[in-house]
């Protein structure tokens, strides 16, 4: 595959406009993917920037290797994007210009990576996005209690019916693992009063797959080690830009650059500010930036996606 060749990755005009690169800068992309993005980077830097692009995903790095074997001043590494500070060390970096976080699944890891991320698809449960990550969606179907899955159903899912998906799974266990997606896409569905199944939320296993895959890999906490430390090694005038696709991450992000922009986030019945909001960044954007409808239209895929930039001050 020549790199002319790849998708063109979402709302890739606009994060080329916020991150306003130039040749030289240094830049982290840390969600590699189809190593769309990374593409227009490398040539928004080049010829004398660096990109070091990482993913948790091996085939997507060695992917990505040959797509750039000619290049020069492409450093890619498979990683999780919370341990920034630790990858670009290892190619002697200590400070950025640019960091990027897509944090949407590549088509790849939905359509053909066969670890079940789709309810749509029956597939092995396992929702790895590290093939060397010891817990897999399997692993937490079939082990945790009812407890700790009605918790993780109705934090990362927000999912109403939580309690009820959560006992129909323990019943489930009790005769047979629950080994497939069609299984547990099953158990869901019958967990869910008819006349609520295919509401406004849409399908009701959508949000308990986005719940079990952000528990198996850790999807907020690294979030959120992500941008602190990012942000801690941008030079001054650097630029971060990350992509979310749901509530709990934008979530984040907002909260985050808020801080960082120096307004106080603690809660308002509060007395005095605990969270040490100091002024270090300036928000780029000052309403979060969606997809055009052509966009959209194009790839239904980013039709949730929301950015979000700000600049180190």
């Amino acid at each position: 595959m020549k790199l002319e060749q790849i998708h063109i990755p979402v709302l890739l005009k606009e994060v080329l406009e916020y991150l306003n690169l130039k040749p030289g800068d240094v830049v982290f992309d840390g969600t590699l993917g189809g190593a769309g993005h990374s593409l227009a980077i490398l040539k928004a830097i080049a010829p004398t920037g660096k990109l070091i692009a990482v993913d948790q995903d091996s085939q997507a790095v060695s992917t990505a290797a040959r797509l750039f074997k000619d290049y020069r001043n492409v450093y890619l590494a498979k990683g999780n994007f919370a341990d920034v500070k630790k990858i670009i060390n290892s190619f002697n970096v200590s400070s950025l210009d640019g960091f990027l976080l897509d944090l949407g699944l590549s088509s790849f890891q939905i359509d053909r990576s066969g670890k079940g991320f789709s309810y749509i698809r029956n597939e092995k449960l396992d929702m790895r996005m590290d093939e060397d990550n010891p817990v897999s969606a399997f692993n937490i179907v079939n082990e945790y209690s009812s407890k700790k899955l009605k918790e993780i159903f109705f934090k990362f899912g927000e999912e109403k019916y939580s309690e009820r998906i959560a006992e129909n799974v323990i019943l489930w266990r009790k005769k047979k693992p629950v080994e497939t997606t069609g299984e547990l896409s099953e158990i869901i569905e019958k967990s869910i009063p008819a006349k609520e199944k295919f509401s406004k939320r849409g399908h009701p296993s959508k949000r308990i797959f986005q719940a079990i895959r952000i528990e198996v890999n850790r999807e907020l906490d690294n979030l959120e080690e992500a941008i602190d430390d990012g942000f801690e090694v941008l030079n001054k005038g650097g630029k971060m830009a990350i992509i979310s696709y749901h509530s709990l991450e934008d979530r984040i992000v907002k909260n985050k650059f808020i801080n960082f922009s120096g307004k106080c986030i603690c809660p308002a019945d509060l007395p005095v500010c605990m969270c040490g909001a100091e002024k270090k960044a300036e928000i780029l954007t000052r309403r979060v930036v969606k997809p055009t409808l052509a966009e959209i239209a194009e790839n239904k895929r980013a039709s949730s996606a929301k950015l979000r930039a700000i600049k180190k001050l």
